[in-house]
């Protein structure tokens, strides 16, 4: 009885551990933001995405959202948005943490956490 409850938790722990890592973000490198951009309820693509930031260093490329349906449930509050804009403003730099959500079988980088730097 004992292994059959060893080998339950076990096949259990890793089901967990694979769920866990679908979840797990990915992180930036550390780099300036070049372009903020928030979007109003009255925007035609508000229902998309709330907002995005652009990166220095992948400006060209990428670009991490939040909200929307594109990044459902993953949302920013109006402090973290100030805080952002203030890095951008500053000049400071920051390290983004994102998940990738698919919508309408597109990938979009969505902004789960951030990390500010002043150098």
């Amino acid at each position: 009885m004992r292994s059959v409850l060893t080998a339950a938790l076990g096949v259990s722990l890793g089901v967990l551990a694979a769920s866990a890592s679908q979840v797990v973000a990915d992180t930036t490198a550390t780099t300036s933001i070049s372009q903020f951009k928030v979007l109003e309820p009255g925007d035609p693509s508000f229902k998309l995405f709330h907002g995005a930031v652009w990166l220095e260093y992948d400006k060209a490329t990428m670009n991490y959202r939040w909200g929307g349906l594109q990044c459902k449930g993953r949302e920013l509050s109006d402090t973290s948005i100030q805080l952002l804009f203030a890095a951008f403003r500053s000049e400071y730099q920051v390290t983004v943490e994102y998940v990738v959500s698919e919508y309408k079988a597109k990938q979009y980088r969505c902004l789960t956490s951030f990390t500010i730097s002043k150098s």
